[in-house]
């Protein structure tokens, strides 16, 4: 029993010497592991937190980098990369574009370690260029600039955000962004559809005043895949050297403008050519003869509904009149004028008639004398009258009255008509 206790004693033994080594290098690993990932963790903090020895040690971030008392020159860059125009109702335009500024900030240092940088290459060897991250932008001074005519606005970062700095030898700065905007556009439509929109983007600087910092066009300009389907972009510009001015200060500030034109294909083939086929439609009316009555009033009644439809079927909902109203409002015009012209014709086909019934029953003569005389101006009047229908039946070889109302028509309103396509041309061509 002894000689069995002390074996199972050096068993136990042998066992807990093994078990309290692997304790021991399991807490030794473990050790390792914790210092490992405590010194990456401070490599990754160093390499975000670390300025590289760019800023100095004492860098105002609020303090525009002026020298010898002169402005900070800041160079803007506008790219148009999408384009759409609002409802007529919100008077507004979304782009999506890449805004660029560049200035120089002579307080920034060379790195110490630039080969610990994301270096760009140049085509020139003496040019450093080396890029900064987004978190600068909390550190480095940068124009306080503002889309004074946006309604709402956000950075893409559909992927990761498009907001970067590149740093040129050492001082000269390039901040990009790409920017997704609504813009106001406030828009005329007194030529609808005929219009030329213009429409700006307006940039001012926010707290620093014309005196510490001036605003300047480098470029501004409009992507050339760039397609509205409702307008056609004929040209941009731009405007520098603009100052507002307020109570409290001056400010530096510029314009961009984009002239559009709408296409007008949908409106002439929905709008302009119905409405000129109806027109002249009722204008058949004039060589149908008076007497089909059935005929003659369906013909401009139709046409009238038609075109009053297509009035209030309007494409607009503005206080004013436009181009296409006055062009309806014509149309119907000539249609109701040919309704009141087969009316007129109608009265004189019963005046006409009534004379007839008075030539063939002549009231009684008091005398002889009279007869006589009354015969004589009647024989003149006569003559007269077969002169004048002579004269007319070689122009329009027709003796009754009311026909003669209908020739007349036939030329008169198609000459109003292409009068007024004339004049409604030039209106709309005009500036």
């Amino acid at each position: 029993m002894n000689s069995f206790s002390t074996v199972i004693l050096l068993v136990l033994l042998l066992f807990g010497l093994q078990y309290g080594k692997i304790i021991v290098v399991n807490a030794t690993c473990l050790d390792h592991i914790t210092v490992d990932n405590d010194e990456q963790h401070s490599i990754h903090k160093r390499s975000i937190d670390h300025d590289f020895g760019i800023l100095p040690d004492v860098y105002y971030q609020n303090i525009a980098p002026m020298q010898n008392g002169q402005p900070v020159q800041v160079k803007v860059s506008v790219i148009i990369l999408n384009l759409k125009i609002g409802s007529i109702s919100t008077q507004d335009f979304e782009v999506d574009i890449f805004y660029h500024q560049q200035w120089n900030d002579h307080r920034l240092q060379p790195p110490t370690n630039i080969e610990a940088m994301t270096k760009m290459k140049t085509h020139d060897s003496n040019i450093v260029q080396y890029r900064l991250t987004d978190r600068w932008k909390n550190r480095l001074w940068i124009p306080n600039v503002y889309f004074r005519n946006a309604v709402s606005g956000s950075i893409s970062n559909i992927l990761t955000p498009t907001y970067y700095f590149t740093v040129t030898n050492y001082t000269e700065v390039f901040m990009a962004v790409r920017l997704s905007l609504k813009l106001t556009c406030h828009m005329n439509f007194y030529k609808f559809p005929f219009d030329t929109q213009i429409c700006y983007i307006n940039l001012t600087s926010t707290s620093d005043d014309a005196n510490t910092m001036l605003l300047s066009w480098h470029i501004f300009r409009i992507g050339s895949h760039v397609d509205e389907s409702e307008f056609t972009v004929t040209q941009v510009d731009h405007e520098s050297d603009c100052i507002k001015r307020y109570k409290f200060g001056s400010y530096s500030c510029l314009y961009g403008s984009i002239i559009f034109k709408r296409n007008i294909g949908k409106y002439v083939i929905k709008r302009l050519v119905p409405s000129f086929i109806i027109v002249v439609i009722t204008f058949i009316g004039f060589w149908i003869p008076t007497n089909i009555s059935p005929a003659r009033t369906a013909l401009p009644i139709t046409a009238l509904l038609a075109l009053i439809t297509q009035q209030i079927q309007s494409d607009l909902n503005v206080s004013y009149v436009y181009a296409l109203q006055i062009w309806n409002i014509v149309c119907i015009i000539f249609v109701f004028a040919n309704l009141l012209e087969f009316a007129i014709a109608l009265y004189m086909i019963h005046c006409d008639q009534e004379q007839k019934s008075k030539k063939h029953d002549p009231p009684p003569s008091l005398s002889i004398w009279n007869d006589g005389k009354e015969n004589v101006n009647n024989q003149q009047q006569q003559r007269q009258r077969s002169t004048l229908k002579r004269r007319m039946s070689q122009h329009f070889q027709t003796t009754t009255r009311h026909a003669q109302i209908d020739v007349y028509a036939r030329y008169i309103f198609p000459l109003l008509f292409f009068l007024f396509i004339l004049a409604f041309a030039f209106y709309v061509s005009t500036e």
